[in-house]
């Protein structure tokens, strides 16, 4: 890199900091906690530990993070210092997204990118508009923190494969892997990216070497992998349809994620499909073409491998998912589409790609048309990327008023039901079950039941929403529901509620009953309305 390149990283960081703030600041001003994010709060809140390392060694034993201690220490941290000022942590999570860039950043500059188009695919790895949740929802906050170390940790890679002496070249290699270590025990999502780098060590390094370095992460990353995988599998669904099965419908999605999301399209015709792939075969054919001291062969190579790299990413960063639960799918919305945070770096770098190879064979034959070719491809993917901007806008605007909604239920609640019993069950009726397509408002029976532990300063609470396909029935000792507490045709213990510690509470206008016995169960369940899966339309 040449010797302006710090004013030119200054640049970058303050252009990311600047499209940070104006897309994604106004939801961390107005938005909070969202479904496992009040989990995550009540674990830490109403943990029976005290002190820095007792609550680190108290949340690290439970399954979800167990698999992953460097969660543990991060909740504790963003816990300790943020407390329960939801605005400073969805303003971490933003600032943790444009560090994530950066790193990015910084690694294409490494790799020979000139700074302007590196700057503009980190900027629309930013605002990827189908990882709308790593931006915008606290579960995830360590998504971008886990990426940026992967970033880091290629970066140094690079750097000890340059190095002269041979300390230098252990010790950057040591804390290269040390970097990937510290992104696996945070999020393993990026392994198989990971495990793919001797392709990038191959750039730099002959091959034995590169083969070394790679056997060396193979054995430090392969344990770690390992671990975390069988540790993560534990009680925890597996996909149903089958792994295979499972990758074939996430290929599907994805290649209609590339028509209809990454590209502005409204179908995945096969059609457009080869009109799109027409771009890099006709680069390929003019790079073969081409004399081999030609500047235009030279662009064509840089950006068709680019595309090759891209599309890598883009495959590792879904297979990892394949043998995971059905439910990870790249086309859910909402707090659904945390899947495409790996493969948002490998669509950005094909569409860049795409846009300067079509740029490039526009402009190749033009009198100092090769001076403006990265203008010209930035300048297309601007205009794709304000389609994108529009559908951040409303997921935005979903992720603000669930949570909202979640504060006027649960104020509602608390204004009208002071002072419920200790160990009671509270069943909340009335407000939707989602604000717009996969936002939760309280979707999941832990995290109505956290919000209302935190709310009400009570961790014996349990309180759960009546969904719109739910029954219930009035046993002589309490109320059984039906329907989606039912597992394999029978309702789990913890979903039934006694009499005299049951109540039921309408949250859009406040009325509550107390059920103390069979009778005044089955006159509330005629007359509480279920909870709709989405708001009711405006008038």
């Amino acid at each position: 890199m040449r010797r302006n390149s710090g004013l030119q990283f200054a640049i970058v960081l303050l252009v990311l900091a600047v499209i940070a703030g104006i897309v994604y600041e106004p939801q961390a001003i107005h938005g909070g906690f969202l479904s496992d994010a009040w989990a995550n709060r009540a674990n830490y809140v109403f943990g029976e530990a005290h002190g820095f390392f007792n609550k680190i060694s108290e949340l690290g034993s439970q399954a979800n993070i167990a698999p992953r201690p460097l969660q543990a220490v991060y909740l504790v941290l963003l816990n300790s210092i943020f407390g329960s000022h939801v605005g400073f942590w969805l303003t971490w999570q933003v600032a943790t997204n444009v560090g994530m860039c950066a790193a990015f950043y910084l690694l294409l500059r490494k790799l020979g990118f000139r700074w302007f188009d590196a700057g503009m695919i980190a900027a629309l790895v930013l605002i990827f508009p189908a990882a709308t949740s790593i931006r915008f929802w606290l579960a995830t906050i360590w998504g971008p923190a886990s990426l940026g170390f992967v970033c880091f940790g290629f970066l140094l890679a690079l750097e000890a494969f340059e190095a002269k002496s041979l300390r230098n070249k252990l010790l950057l290699h040591t804390a290269s892997i040390l970097f990937f270590v510290l992104s696996l025990l945070l999020y393993e999502i990026a392994l198989l990216v990971i495990l793919a780098g001797i392709l990038l060590y191959l750039l730099r390094a002959p091959w034995r070497e590169a083969l070394a370095r790679w056997v060396a992460d193979c054995c430090v990353l392969g344990v770690i992998a390992l671990t975390v995988t069988l540790q993560s599998s534990e009680g925890h669904a597996e996909t149903e349809m089958g792994a295979w099965a499972h990758g074939r419908l996430i290929l599907e999605q994805a290649k209609t994620l590339a028509m209809t999301v990454v590209l502005p399209f409204n179908t995945d015709h096969w059609y457009l499909i080869l009109l799109v792939l027409m771009v890099p075969a006709v680069a390929l054919f003019i790079w073969w073409l081409r004399d081999r001291a030609d500047p235009i062969r030279e662009d064509l190579e840089r950006w068709l491998m680019t595309m090759g790299a891209g599309a890598i990413i883009v495959v590792l960063g879904y297979v990892i998912y394949a043998p995971g639960t059905d439910y990870y799918q790249p086309l859910l919305p909402g707090i659904g589409d945390r899947v495409n945070l790996v493969p948002s770096f490998g669509w950005v770098l094909m569409l860049y790609a795409a846009a300067m190879l079509l740029a490039t064979l526009i402009l190749r034959d033009i009198p100092r048309g090769r001076r403006w070719v990265s203008v010209v491809a930035a300048i297309g993917c601007a205009l794709i990327a304000a389609g994108w901007l529009r559908t951040i806008g409303d997921f935005s605007g979903y992720f603000t008023r669930a949570y909202q909604e979640d504060v006027r239920v649960l104020t509602t609640m608390r204004e009208h039901l002071p002072n419920p019993k200790r160990g009671s069950t509270i069943w909340t009726f009335g407000q939707p079950v989602e604000e717009g397509p996969g936002v939760p408002v309280f979707g999941n029976t832990w995290d109505m039941t956290q919000s209302v532990r935190l709310k009400y300063d009570d961790p014996t609470l349990t309180s759960l929403v009546a969904y719109p396909e739910s029954e219930f029935e009035c046993t002589p000792e309490g109320v059984n529901p039906k329907g989606r507490y039912e597992v394999e045709g029978q309702t789990p213990p913890q979903y039934i509620s006694l009499y005299g510690k049951t109540y039921f509470i309408d949250t859009t206008s406040g009325r509550y009953t107390a059920i103390e016995n069979r009778e005044q169960c089955e006159v509330a369940i005629a007359k509480y309305p279920l909870s709709p899966y989405l708001p009711p339309a405006a008038p």
